[in-house]
């Protein structure tokens, strides 16, 4: 219990020398969602700030807002079992950028269906919304840069596996951006595809 007050301490004065210092109430929340990630067994991953640093970023990341008051970021989160931790962290990384594109799905899909109802009119066949949004997700996750480190924790399973946690935010204007471009070159290959009988 020490050690996480320590570290707890150290967070608070490594962050409020950049950003206003935490209300008693908010310290009192990490101080207890530090413990309960602590119970579960979670430890900081090599490298990274310490747990109530990541906790304090995930809550002052979270709140960010542009000036219509929308979220500034859209976040990935995910976990992964391997047999090390860098095979965890690989899989984590997949996980946490499909995660960010999932919550962005409607969006995919109305862009898919504007730009095929322009083109519809020239193809004897329909084409199916959810086969290029599958696609331009996997063109968006493959092309995402990494992102905003938020979380990255990891414990260790009874099987001798490593699970890892992570949490990564996307800088939103920039993947609508990447959205709208991918939507529009994966339903032009589904159109040539159909075209040439693939």
């Amino acid at each position: 219990m020490k050690k996480i007050l320590v570290v707890l301490l150290a967070a608070i004065v490594g962050i409020t020398a950049v950003n206003a210092q935490p209300t008693k109430k908010q310290l009192k929340a990490v101080k207890s969602e530090v413990a309960s990630w602590t119970a579960e067994g979670w430890k900081v991953a090599p490298g990274n700030l310490s747990m109530a640093e990541q906790i304090l970023m995930q809550k002052e990341y979270v709140n960010k807002r542009d000036n219509d008051n929308e979220p500034l970021y859209i976040f990935g989160e995910s976990t992964a079992v391997g047999q090390t931790f860098k095979a965890a962290q690989l899989s984590v990384m997949r996980g946490v950028k499909m995660n960010a594109l999932e919550q962005l799905d409607t969006e995919i899909t109305a862009i898919i269906q504007n730009d095929l109802a322009n083109k519809q009119q020239s193809l004897d066949k329909a084409v199916s919304v959810d086969k290029v949004l599958n696609r331009t997700k996997e063109v968006i996750s493959n092309r995402l840069p990494r992102g905003i480190k938020i979380v990255t924790v990891y414990r260790e399973l009874k099987t001798k596996n490593v699970e890892v946690r992570a949490m990564y935010a996307y800088n939103y204007d920039k993947v609508k951006e990447m959205v709208s471009a991918a939507a529009s070159e994966s339903l032009e290959k589904e159109i040539a595809e159909m075209v040439n009988g693939k």
